[in-house]
């Protein structure tokens, strides 16, 4: 995987921030941060080369990633490409879970990942937390921030996993159903919205969300 070097102003604290967070980017900047942004693959957040890798979500979002399983994909990509991955549950909302789900999920990615999880009020605060992150993180005067560029390469299995576990809504194991029914990508992609919707888990939303990734134009 390619290591992408940052260069690293005098006195400044770097963040490498994925550009689809725009809010807290915003909020970084203001706090006197240099924010570098990328269309990161691996969280949202990056505090150096390869050590602390951030995720936010809001207490809505952590909650539907517990159920559907993605929790689980999204941190294993943070760990096997740095060395502590974190995670920001942002807010609250009324979403309810099963409580022994919940502490079950906390406990397995604290104790098979290592991950932290901390929970910020908002996106100002979650601005907050990142910049004393990255702060104490780079604190020993690197002068260069490297960051990974995309992830270790995977078999194609995994490879195509991934592609369809990036649509919105599907879940990793979502994905493995549709590519053991349709055999490949390609034909996941072909299928109209009935054969869709034929898979376990897809719906009537779903395929139609499918439909519509694929063919709108580019512009």
């Amino acid at each position: 995987m390619d290591t992408q070097i940052i260069f690293k102003p005098k006195n400044k604290t770097v963040i490498i921030a994925d550009y689809r967070e725009p809010e807290v980017i915003e909020h970084l900047k203001k706090l006197g941060a240099h924010v570098n942004e990328q269309n990161l693959k691996v969280g949202d957040f990056v505090c150096s080369g390869d050590g602390i890798v951030i995720e936010r979500k809001t207490h809505s979002d952590f909650v539907s990633s517990i159920v559907d399983g993605r929790i689980f994909d999204q941190i294993r990509y943070m760990k096997e490409n740095y060395q502590r991955p974190v995670i920001i549950i942002e807010g609250h909302s009324n979403r309810e879970i099963n409580e022994n789900a919940l502490f079950a999920t906390v406990a397995s990615l604290v104790t098979k990942y290592n991950a932290s999880l901390i929970n910020t009020k908002n996106s100002h605060d979650t601005a907050k937390m990142i910049l004393w992150l990255a702060k104490k993180e780079q604190e020993d005067g690197k002068a260069d921030l490297g960051f990974k560029q995309g992830k270790k390469s995977k078999d194609v299995k995994k490879l195509q996993e991934f592609i369809l576990s990036s649509v919105p809504g599907i879940s990793n194991v979502l994905a493995k159903r549709l590519l053991e029914h349709f055999g490949n990508v390609e034909n996941v992609l072909k299928a109209n919205e009935m054969e869709l919707s034929k898979v376990k888990g897809m719906g009537k939303v779903l395929p139609k969300k499918i439909k519509k990734l694929v063919s709108t134009k580019y512009v």
